[in-house]
């Protein structure tokens, strides 16, 4: 691929290069594993512009490729790649650069730029580690705990009293250590209601796209968008809450 355009820089592209730095582990895995479709990563070069190097295999700590501009052989470290992008079955995942640009143009014009791209651009499917060591990372890890029926995976995931506090100071009630208390107790009987009644809810063959809505102190509000196989999207709005050495705590759901 070679496409030259001219990017704003603003806080979505700078989360988009934040999602691609935490997603590239995948790209990574998958390359090691003897990936043969297109896969490509972009670096800053000598001359400090930005470009593509295609063609991707690992060796040792560096990307070896070709340049999209002219195939000239380069490598380059692993640390210098902010982009990262596959083709798989005419879709592109990963490219958050390339998508950052598409979301600014007009339906025609996103088409034409399909079409002479020659793959198909859509939201895409962010690949975040299954960890807490995100926020993206921790909402994807009690998911996964949730496939599991991993009781102890999920609650690990989890701080009942975290939430009560998020509670009380949303509803303006005075934090009092009785209060909560009882708020946090709720919430674990409330939880385990839930379950019994409903079962454990299925996270299988899903995308999944997040956005970061609002920010505050040691919290995240993120939007989680759902895409499932038949194109039926939900979307969850979830707080989550950076605990310090024990990493991200999935909070409340937001209505």
């Amino acid at each position: 691929m070679n496409k030259s355009f001219q990017l704003e820089v603003n806080q979505e592209y700078l989360y988009l290069l934040y999602k691609a730095k935490n997603t590239i582990w995948y790209f990574n895995e998958l390359v090691k594993s003897g990936y043969t479709g297109y896969s490509a990563i972009k670096f800053q070069n000598e001359n400090g512009i930005f470009v593509w190097l295609e063609n991707i295999r690992i060796e040792d700590s560096y990307y070896c490729g070709v340049l999209s501009e002219n195939n000239e052989p380069k490598k380059v470290p692993l640390n210098t790649a902010i982009d990262w992008m596959i083709i798989e079955e005419q879709r592109m995942l990963g490219g958050y650069s390339i998508r950052h640009y598409w979301n600014t143009l007009g339906e025609e014009e996103k088409l034409n730029f399909e079409i002479e791209c020659g793959f198909r651009i859509d939201e895409g499917n962010d690949f975040f580690r299954p960890d807490r060591s995100t926020p993206e990372g921790a909402i994807l890890s009690i998911e996964e705990f949730y496939g599991h029926k991993d009781l102890d995976g999920i609650i690990s995931c989890k701080d009942f009293r975290k939430e009560a506090e998020n509670i009380m100071i949303e509803h303006s009630v005075e934090i009092t250590e009785k209060t909560h208390e009882m708020i946090t107790s709720a919430l674990k009987v409330s939880f385990f209601e839930e379950l019994e009644l409903n079962g454990f809810p299925k996270f299988e063959g899903l995308d999944r796209v997040f956005t970061i809505e609002y920010q505050r102190e040691d919290q995240q509000l993120i939007e989680e968008k759902v895409i499932y196989s038949d194109g039926t999207v939900t979307i969850n709005r979830l707080w989550v809450w950076y605990s310090g050495k024990d990493g991200w705590k999935v909070l409340n759901l937001v209505e």
